[in-house]
């Protein structure tokens, strides 16, 4: 049975080796210390964490938004 092109394509970025680049120099993450792949990983984990904080402040904006104009209708309402 034939592989699909994405299976194919899955499996050659799996075995492609993971690099980092710093100014113009790339280096393969699997020769650096295991103390700056431990600071790498803090880092991508640090990196999710903010996106995830901003998408939650995005979250809450929007519901303060919401809750406000809400008030604005019932306050409105009542006046009439």
């Amino acid at each position: 049975m034939k592989e699909s092109s994405v299976t194919e394509l899955a499996n050659a970025v799996t075995e492609e080796e993971a690099t980092i680049t710093i100014g113009d120099t790339t280096y393969p993450v699997s020769e650096l210390s295991d103390q700056v792949k431990e600071m790498l990983s803090l880092h991508q984990e640090a990196s999710h964490m903010a996106l995830g904080a901003k998408r939650q402040a995005a979250i809450h904006d929007l519901a303060v938004q919401s809750i406000a104009a809400m008030i604005e209708k019932a306050v409105t309402e009542t006046e009439e």
